[in-house]
């Protein structure tokens, strides 16, 4: 059994690029690598192969600390900047504790605070901000997987000359990309096949599948995942603090600074 861990920072498309690459190895998503939680992705256990797919958010020296069959490692990248929106979308953010720790003493206290009061306490602008911090520098008060900032977890895999499959990528141009991910996994594909595993796992027939098996959960985990929203959302000065922090990083990748054409990747293999 070759296990396939695909790993990157939270709210890199993660989810998205498991159910994708287990569909083109014809594989089951077993779950989150290394836990028993309810894992999101987790599909098509009746696939029968010699694969199978594992999400990740480990550092590469956790995923190496891991007891694992012999593993191939796809590790995703997305531009933190995006990352940083929809991680202010994701994750809970405790403003004020002591309130949120009243509240929810009560019955139904807690779907008061978060139906009525979360707006108010901790308005997008706040969550935002707290995302953008976490990115840059790491927050473990918001989650473990975030206690590292995004370069802290990426550079190794980088120096390990890991496999990557950058996010915006796959949403301009997912034929080439996933044949790029058949060909690092050693598989054999045609056309139709590829175009088959993209057509099932495209956000609206994903999402359309989800509500017709009553799996709201898995529905409304669901966004848009649009690339470039930081442009909207981020302030002038948070802008600015991307481009001061990680403007080798973000270039290196492809992400624009400026308005000239950034290079791509030169790491992924």
């Amino acid at each position: 059994m070759i296990d396939i861990i695909i790993v990157g920072y939270p709210k890199s498309g993660n989810t998205w690029v498991t159910r994708l690459v287990a569909e083109l190895a014809g594989c089951p998503v077993v779950g989150f690598l290394d836990s028993d939680h309810k894992e999101i992705a987790r599909e098509g256990l009746d696939r029968k192969s010699d694969y199978q797919c594992f999400k990740s958010h480990h550092q590469l020296h956790e995923l190496r600390n891991i007891k694992t069959n012999t593993k191939k490692i796809i590790c995703v990248v997305r531009d933190p900047r995006d990352i940083a929106i929809s991680g202010s979308r994701y994750f809970h953010f405790r403003r004020w504790p002591v309130l949120v720790n009243f509240m929810t003493a009560f019955p139904k206290g807690e779907w008061i605070y978060n139906r009525f009061l979360k707006r108010f306490i901790t308005p997008s602008g706040y969550r935002i901000n707290r995302m953008v911090d976490a990115v840059l520098f790491g927050s473990k008060e918001i989650h473990k997987w975030v206690c590292i900032s995004w370069i802290s977890h990426l550079k190794p895999y980088m120096e390990d000359q890991c496999f990557f499959v950058k996010y915006e990528d796959l949403l301009d141009k997912p034929e080439y990309e996933c044949k790029r991910i058949i060909t690092f996994l050693g598989l054999d594909r045609d056309e139709q096949q590829i175009r088959e595993a993209i057509e099932k796992q495209s956000f609206h027939n994903k999402k359309a599948e989800f509500l017709k098996n009553n799996e709201s959960a898995k529905a409304n985990f669901m966004k848009v995942g649009k690339k470039e929203q930081w442009r909207q959302a981020l302030s002038k000065s948070q802008k600015k603090m991307f481009k001061e922090m990680l403007a080798d990083e973000l270039d290196q990748f492809g992400y624009h600074t400026s308005e000239r054409n950034s290079t791509t990747l030169h790491c992924c293999r």
